[in-house]
């Protein structure tokens, strides 16, 4: 726990080989879960987790995600996670991030806002309905600037299709959160974008199941950030909206 007591959760994550790439170095979907995973162990504690929700028939959907990466770092590193809720509107439940070393650098900073889903109706509840934290003891956010617009890219970009498998799929009948990051790395290093991204917004609009077709479109702006969209092939709506930012994180410790 941290300075403001149960509001700030901790735990420490070692990078196996399973969390790493070919290089050795943790993958961006690594990073995430292992925040996600902080986020699930801290909601169990708060009293809203997902035993606590599943018993309302509710389940814990992410809607967007934001990471700024630092540094990348390698296989066998400790890793702290940090995470606390920072507020609450409507239908959306806000939390952040910090991940730091052993040595206490920062490694990278992230963002994320969940919802409820009802699970019968497939809707999205209030927030206030199951989320009781007052206001004012919830920490502040780590980003204090807007993050990175999102921008669907032109008819005219690059695009490969891909279909939903078994593996993609997690116990709410959809394609797991996480899986659309992998995806976006197997989708650019098609066309040979296979360096560390330090800035990552993802915000997801729809679910896709088993089985289903999706285009996977982006296009690489003059000042080097990619701009990318996942749409369903049938239908053509939105999946999710991305934006990667190039830019320098550091590899691994000591480069």
């Amino acid at each position: 726990m941290g300075t403001d007591g149960s509001m700030i959760f901790e735990q420490y994550r070692k990078i196996q080989l399973f969390h790493s790439d070919a290089t050795g170095r943790i993958t961006l979907a690594a990073l995430c879960r292992f925040a996600q995973e902080s986020a699930g162990g801290h909601a169990e504690r708060l009293g809203f987790g997902m035993k606590q929700l599943a018993a309302q028939n509710t389940a814990w959907v992410l809607r967007e995600q934001a990471m700024r990466v630092s540094r990348y770092p390698a296989l066998g590193e400790v890793l702290r996670i940090s995470t606390w809720p920072t507020r609450a509107e409507r239908i959306l439940c806000h939390r952040d991030y910090r991940i730091c070393d052993e040595k206490g650098q920062l490694v990278a900073l992230g963002t994320s806002a969940w919802l409820g889903l009802d699970l019968a109706t497939r809707h999205p509840r209030k927030a206030e309905s199951f989320f009781h934290l007052p206001a004012e003891l919830m920490p502040a956010p780590v980003f204090d600037q807007p993050l990175p617009s999102l921008q669907v890219p032109p008819d005219d970009c690059l695009a490969d299709i891909r279909t939903v498998r078994a593996s993609d799929m997690d116990g709410l009948g959809h394609m797991n959160n996480l899986r659309y990051l992998d995806w976006i790395a197997d989708h650019l290093a098609l066309f040979g974008m296979k360096t560390p991204f330090c800035c990552v917004r993802i915000r997801h609009a729809r679910e896709v199941r088993d089985g289903e077709k999706v285009e996977v479109r982006h296009v690489v702006t003059g000042e080097g950030a990619v701009l990318l969209q996942m749409r369903h092939l049938e239908h053509a709506k939105e999946v999710c909206l991305a934006r990667l930012d190039l830019g320098s994180p550091r590899l691994a410790a000591g480069e």
